[in-house]
Order: C-alpha cells, then sequence, then structure tokens
C-alpha cells in the first residue's frame, strides 16, 4: 500500500497543473476539470490548411524571463520549444483614421508635432509624462490609489486616457474599459515599468511564444506529471474531515489526504463553504467575461496592412458610445506563415463576417481592483492552516511582487506555494518545494 498522500487538484489551469507538478513525486495527484480540456487559458485551436496544421493560441500567448520568471524555468524543465517573438503595437481610430505605434513612440516631439493632429500631440505629450514620472510615483508609495485617481491627481488629458491608456490595459488585463479606472496605479505602472512604454509590443522585451501553441506544454507536463486526469467532471462541494477532505461529485463522495482547489476565486468560494476564513477572500474578486473570437476577416485591424502589429489597439464609435477591442495578428504574433491571415480579438464591436469565423471562445478574468490589490499582503496565508489549499491568478506572484495580479506566472507561482503547504504536512522522508 502507498505511502503517498492522495492530493486531489481542481482545476487543470496553469494553477492546478502547477500544483500538480510540483506534487508529482510525493503524492498520488487526481485532476479535476470541469471543461472537456485540459489547460484553461493555454487554449490552442488547430486548424488545416492542405496537409499542414497550424496551432493557434486563443489566450495565453506570450511570455518572457522578465516578469514570467517560474513559468519560463517550468517550460524548461519540460523541454519546451519556445520561439522568438519581436514586439510591436499599433492603435488605431476607426472614425478619425488617426494611427500610431511602435514606431512613432520613437519620434521627437518635433516631429510628432509635424505629423499628427494637436489632439494626438496633446497624448503623446502626456504619454512621455506619464513613462517619465510614474516610476517616481510608484517607488514613493503615491501611486498606491485608483487608476482613476491617480490621473485625475496629475492632470492627465482625456486624449491619454482614452486614447492610449484604456486600448492598452483593457487589452492586458482582459476587461471592459469602463472597469479600468478601478485598477490600482501602481499596477499598471508596475506593468509599463517591466516591459518599456510599448507594454505588451514592448521592444526591449525578449518575448517568447511556445512553439506549435500553448496546448504543447500542457501535453508535456501531463506526460510528467503522471496524474489521474478526469475531464468533464464538476465538483459539488470540498469538504474537510477529522481524517482528511471530501470531495463532492454529482457522482458521489471521494476521500482525499489534501486538496487544492486551483479555480476562480468565484468558484472556489462556492466549493468551499466550511472555509469562511477563505472566502472573506475570494469573495472580493469579482470577474469580467470576455468573448474571444478566431477569425480570418481583416475588417478588425486597418486597411493598410504595413500598420499590422502583432498588438493592434481599436477604436471606434458604436451604438453612440466609444468602444475598445484588441486584434492579435496571430501570424505575426506567433511566427507562422500561412495562407490565410489570422485574428483573435477579443470583445470587439464590429461585426466578424460570420464565414470566416473558425471558433468562438469566452473566457473570465479577475478583475484587479484596490481591495483586490491590498488582500495581497496576506492572501498567501490561507494555505498555511486546513487541508484545503487555494491557487489562481487572482494571487500574485512572490517573485515579482504584489502588483503582478492576473497572469500565467502568478497562477503558477501560487500553485507552487500550495504545492509546498502541503508537502510541509507530509512525512519528513518527503520532499520539499522551494517558493
Amino acid at each position: 500500500m502507498s505511502s503517498k498522500q492522495r492530493v486531489a487538484v481542481i482545476g487543470a489551469g496553469i494553477a492546478g497543473l502547477s500544483a500538480a507538478y510540483h506534487l508529482r513525486d510525493d503524492a498520488e495527484v487526481t485532476i479535476f476539470e470541469r471543461n472537456d480540456y485540459v489547460g484553461g487559458h493555454a487554449h490552442t485551436v488547430t486548424v488545416t490548411e492542405g496537409s499542414r496544421e497550424i496551432g493557434i493560441d486563443t489566450a495565453f500567448v506570450v511570455c518572457n524571463g522578465r516578469t514570467y520568471p517560474q513559468l519560463m524555468q517550468f517550460f524548461t524543465e519540460l523541454d519546451v520549444d519556445l520561439c522568438d517573438h519581436t514586439g510591436g503595437f499599433n492603435f488605431f481610430d476607426l472614425d478619425t483614421g488617426v494611427q500610431f505605434g511602435s514606431e512613432e513612440f520613437e519620434l521627437t516631439e518635433e516631429q510628432v508635432a509635424k505629423r499628427y493632429p494637436a489632439e494626438f500631440l496633446t497624448m503623446w505629450r502626456d504619454a512621455e509624462r506619464f513613462h517619465r514620472e510614474a516610476p517616481r510615483d510608484f517607488l514613493r508609495r503615491r501611486a498606491d490609489v485608483s487608476l482613476a485617481e491617480y490621473l485625475d491627481t496629475n492632470g492627465y488629458s482625456a486624449e491619454f486616457r482614452y486614447g492610449y491608456v484604456v486600448l492598452l490595459a483593457t487589452a492586458v488585463w482582459s476587461v471592459p474599459a469602463e472597469l479600468i479606472w478601478e485598477l490600482p496605479a501602481s499596477t499598471l505602472i508596475a506593468f509599463y515599468m517591466a516591459h518599456d512604454p510599448g507594454g505588451l509590443g514592448g521592444r526591449s522585451v525578449a518575448w517568447k511564444t511556445v512553439a506549435n501553441g500553448s496546448a504543447s506544454y500542457v501535453r508535456r507536463a501531463l506526460e510528467v506529471i503522471g496524474a489521474d486526469v478526469r475531464t468533464c467532471s464538476e465538483i459539488v462541494a470540498v469538504r474537510e474531515t477529522d481524517t482528511g477532505v471530501e470531495v463532492v461529485t454529482p457522482g458521489g463522495i471521494e476521500h482525499f489526504d489534501q486538496v487544492v482547489v486551483a479555480t476562480h476565486a468565484d468558484e472556489a468560494s462556492r466549493l468551499a463553504t466550511d472555509r469562511p476564513d477563505a472566502r472573506a477572500y475570494l469573495d472580493r474578486v469579482a470577474y469580467s467575461r470576455t468573448h474571444a473570437v478566431l477569425h480570418t476577416d481583416p475588417s478588425v485591424v486597418p486597411g493598410d496592412r504595413s500598420r499590422w502589429q502583432s498588438w493592434n489597439y481599436g477604436r471606434a464609435t458604436r451604438e453612440g458610445r466609444t468602444q475598445s477591442w484588441v486584434a492579435y495578428y496571430m501570424n505575426r504574433l506567433q511566427g507562422f506563415t500561412s495562407e490565410h491571415d489570422y485574428f483573435v480579438t477579443l470583445d470587439c464591436p464590429l461585426q466578424i463576417d460570420p464565414d470566416r469565423v473558425i471558433r468562438e471562445m469566452h473566457f473570465t478574468h479577475p478583475i484587479i481592483t484596490c481591495e483586490v490589490r491590498a488582500m495581497q499582503d496576506d492572501i498567501y496565508h490561507l494555505n498555511n492552516r486546513s487541508r484545503v489549499k487555494f491557487c489562481g491568478s487572482y494571487f500574485h506572484s512572490r517573485k515579482i511582487g504584489p502588483d503582478l495580479i492576473g497572469s500565467h506566472e502568478s497562477a503558477f507561482s501560487s500553485g507552487v506555494h500550495a504545492a509546498a503547504a502541503i508537502l510541509r504536512s507530509a512525512p519528513a522522508n518527503q520532499s520539499a518545494v522551494s517558493v
């Protein structure tokens, strides 16, 4: 009879995979996933052109060594092939025709003044000021307020807010524009400090993509973990007992020594009814639902093909209000050539040709507020007690800091910590996980 602990991991996104990976040698791991696939936001759609198959990512796409150190180490340990990606972005307004991107932010103010209208020059000057002053405010703790309050206090223009900040922030955190203003200013500033003024398209960052799509790393991770993986498995409740944890499914009850709940916070709160201490944290996190479409319709990007970048941020007035969206140009982003141009758009208000749609999906993302940022000070303490541990992207990356929330790296980091918390309570002859 095995002396290893029986551990259930609920949720097979990157947080759950991280926990299972770090428990693989010391526990009998069972992974429960309610979807019919494993990977969460590591979601790759395979398209066929003739005899060729192309894996196109639709959620998690890029990473880099600077802000994804633990995830990159994970890929190295798995021997996952990565491809270089040269960053680049383009902002475009379909109403005014104004476009700007990576190249424009390398121009001088005089050059910008000659080429663009006054409104754009105002935005450009504010962007320059923001990238000069905001890091100092961050270090002096003057940015520990909402983004709206920070921009108001420092007199930033509407052109900068709606022509620059909203476009990038909605893409990075995948939430509607109206929710961006509650984002902690420190979180936005920290993102820019880590990537450069180009943000997702920052040219100074050594961006990487997973060769053949992120599903490749998921398959390799499952091979190494060797767990019992159960997809299409809904969990009804998780109940701690004197001797272990009961995992309740529609088909009955299974008993485990410990459990890792690696779901979104709202789902974790629903499952952990006997952990009021945890729910006090979990219930603070709200989620936004994003409509993602993989398609071949170029109407979502500018007509001038030379302006297409990996990251394209659009803005247009529809139904009486200004709306923004992000269009990833996947051929350039993932570095492949193909017969068709492939795009992934998030919450795009434009009508996409139905005949060009390949797949429609919905993803949910945590809404990062000052309250969520504040709870990062002690959220990891949740795993110091109880046989039920928690992890997910609503935790921060312990190696980077409390402003890296909502990413693949923060979810992976929390999975490492959850595994370590389990192993600390294991027999003395079992190994420990470094956090």
